[in-house]
């Protein structure tokens, strides 16, 4: 018989309904939000309407007797759905012994019974646990590794939820979020409900909600860049880098920040006026920063914002592709941008 394999939860999530059924599932990890998740949907394929008080029942490692009483409930013959669904909630914090009491019946299962166990980490070393590890279906509700692994969970959810955000959103949003997706799922809400009866979200959005309190370093960055201002760049970038900022993130912000100081400088080139630029074409620029933009575009040639541009895509493929420190990437590229 082969040994039950160990899935990530977007795996198992992606195919579970099309399983055959599993008599012990083992969910673990120290994602709470992802296991909850994992949890409704085993609910929602093995509860039969009407039937969810009598042939299902969440138990909890800490509570007195514990061990005895899942037992029990495995033992009882469903009601009216097809399986009985039980779950153990926290059982890494029960005792040895209770342990191996649940890892005995787990050799043997009740054939009607389902019996769920959650975790925050599987200890292979213990008996128990292998006696487990090698009969039940075990699910990993991992946290992100990185913002890539944000930016995938991001786009299944605004894929169910129907919502629209560009790559760049997307971005910004992923990059402006602890690495946790109840965090995550939070923030998301709240930029649904800022921006609800809008058919995108837009990075303005994102900045407003979101990322507010961490790109206001980034436009501190921004200014000083857009007077050239080296120093006071690279103690900007210093403290941004302290604090784990990271160089795709930082890159992203600065070449939207000079695409706007492109856009005014072909407006200027185009002979308006700039308090008609400033009224009429840059409403994606907060209203107190629309004159320093004005000067920053002033104080650039056409040239050396292609030049920029170039210095910035570069940039951006050595922070994504180059085991170099995002510290020495920033720096060479801020001061090149100032002295250009």
């Amino acid at each position: 018989m082969l040994k039950p394999q160990s899935i990530q939860h977007f795996e198992f999530l992606s195919n579970f309904h099309d399983q055959k059924p599993q008599t012990v599932y083992y969910v673990f990890g120290p994602e709470n939000y992802l296991k909850d998740i994992v949890l409704s949907e085993i609910s929602k394929r093995f509860k039969s309407p009407g039937s969810e008080e009598f042939d299902s029942i969440i138990l909890h490692a800490t509570d007195t007797n514990a061990a005895m009483n899942t037992l029990e409930q495995l033992e009882m013959i469903p009601f009216m759905a097809k399986f009985r669904l039980v779950v153990l909630k926290n059982f890494d914090s029960m005792k040895a012994s209770d342990k191996m009491l649940i890892a005995e019946y787990i050799q043997n299962p009740v054939p009607t019974s389902i019996l769920v166990l959650t975790a925050e980490k599987i200890d292979e070393r213990t008996k128990a646990n292998k006696m487990i590890s090698g009969k039940a279906m075990k699910i990993i509700c991992r946290s992100p590794y990185d913002s890539a692994g944000m930016l995938k969970w991001l786009n299944a959810e605004t894929r169910e939820k129907e919502i629209f955000m560009d790559n760049d959103s997307k971005e910004l949003f992923t990059r402006s979020i602890e690495l946790n997706y109840q965090f995550a799922a939070n923030e998301l809400e709240k930029l649904i409900i800022y921006t609800k009866g809008k058919e995108s979200i837009t990075i303005d959005d994102v900045i407003e909600t979101v990322g507010k309190s961490r790109t206001s370093k980034v436009f501190d960055l921004q200014n000083e860049i857009g007077k050239r201002n080296l120093e006071n760049s690279l103690t900007i970038l210093e403290n941004m880098i302290t604090n784990k900022e990271s160089a795709v993130y930082i890159i992203l912000m600065l070449s939207r920040f000079f695409l706007i100081i492109w856009r005014i400088k072909d407006l200027q080139l185009n002979n308006l006026s700039n308090s008609e630029i400033e009224n009429r074409y840059i409403p994606d620029v907060f209203f107190k920063s629309k004159k320093n933009y004005i000067s920053y575009a002033s104080d650039y040639k056409s040239s050396t914002l292609r030049k920029i541009f170039s210095l910035l895509l570069q940039a951006d493929i050595d922070a994504k592709s180059l085991n170099i420190k995002d510290e020495i990437i920033l720096e060479i590229l801020i001061y090149k941008i100032c002295k250009s």
